[in-house]
């Protein structure tokens, strides 16, 4: 007899252009729906522009918006009553105490909590450590599993030691669709810099247009290119003409960063806060070296893949530009032995992988 397909809930804060989202959005056009049926819903004030996406991908997308707080719980209990689910996954870093809380009262077998980030990027107030220390110890009474893309980003749900619900399953990358390709010879000879990610306050774009500056004092002919949604306030804001500047290549969003990388010679990510980004990954596997801010979980990598070279921010834009302009210049070589590390290393998705067998039909 053919059994039922196992029905996983994600929760997540909205469907719009992201790690996380893309890789969800991924193992829906992935895992069949004979097997998984996948529920979404969002905590956000909105669905987010992926959403149609999602359901053209054979999912099923709901909100449960947190605000109010005070009824959030009970809002959440009552949609996992109807839907009943066998797998509630959650996303929303320490949030996840509340969503699991909520999804063992409505009696949902199996409750993960996804780590994806070293820490929230907010202040250390005394009601903050208070609030974090409810929710992490509401995430140790509610899951069943606590996985963190890094040891730094699992290590921010504080895991009581030997608890083996508590365990690191990296990020991974598709090497079919982000490969090397040898550059056949270029008709430019100037370098490029280049970035991919969302215009928010955590990716420090705006250290980007210091940097740049700084490596056309060095190389004149040096440019520059930007990937990624959410516009370029954060660009103006120390650049206003970065927009009629014609060393600065500007994108928007992509659905093709691996045409972006097949342009640019190195891969600039200062970021203020990271857990395991994608697009560190599907560089390196392009054979683009990436220079990275110094960070926890960006460290454990670079300690096991070749082509990832860390900053610490302090250094100043003069350094960044001078290590991104001899990155931009190693040989063809060199580049092919980045792309091989990645393929070799578990961060390489195989197509044959099934993990989520082994995750989300745990209940039966």
């Amino acid at each position: 007899m053919t059994q039922d397909p196992v029905k996983v809930v994600h929760v997540l804060g909205t469907l719009d252009r992201g790690g996380v989202e893309t890789i969800a959005l991924r193992n829906c056009r992935t895992i069949p729906a004979s097997c998984v049926k996948q529920t979404f819903v969002t905590l956000g004030p909105h669905e987010g522009l992926l959403a149609s996406q999602f359901r053209a991908a054979g999912a099923d997308v709901r909100r449960c918006p947190l605000d109010p707080k005070v009824t959030f719980p009970v809002r959440l209990w009552n949609l996992l009553c109807t839907l009943r689910p066998d797998v509630v996954e959650s996303h929303v870093s320490l949030v996840s105490g509340l969503v699991l809380a909520a999804a063992s009262a409505a009696g949902v077998p199996v409750r993960i909590a996804r780590m994806r980030s070293e820490g929230d990027g907010r202040r250390d107030t005394p009601v903050r450590m208070l609030q974090r220390a409810l929710l992490r110890e509401m995430i140790c009474n509610s899951a069943t599993d606590v996985i963190g893309v890094t040891k730094a980003a699992l290590a921010f749900a504080d895991p009581p030691p030997h608890d083996r619900r508590y365990r690191v399953v990296p990020n991974q990358v598709d090497v079919n669709r982000f490969r090397f390709v040898h550059r056949v010879q270029k008709p430019r000879t100037w370098p490029v810099l280049g970035h991919i990610g969302r215009a928010s306050a955590e990716k420090n774009r705006a250290f980007l247009m210091e940097v740049h500056s700084a490596a056309r004092r060095q190389r004149p002919d040096v440019r520059l290119t930007i990937a990624g949604a959410g516009g370029v306030e954060d660009l103006t804001s120390v650049a206003p003409r970065v927009a009629a500047d014609p060393t600065v290549h500007l994108l928007g969003h992509t659905e093709r960063p691996e045409d972006v990388l097949a342009t640019i010679d190195v891969l600039l990510l200062p970021s203020h806060r990271e857990g395991l980004p994608g697009v560190v990954l599907e560089a390196l596997a392009s054979g683009v070296p990436v220079l990275a801010t110094e960070l926890p979980g960006l460290q454990e990598l670079a300690d096991r893949l070749p082509g990832l070279h860390l900053l610490p921010l302090h250094v100043g834009p003069g350094l960044w530009a001078s290590t991104a302009l001899a990155l931009a210049s190693i040989s063809e070589s060199e580049r092919a032995l980045i792309a091989e590390g990645l393929r070799d290393s578990e961060f390489a998705l195989s197509s044959d992988v099934q993990w989520w067998r082994t995750l989300w039909t745990a209940s039966r």
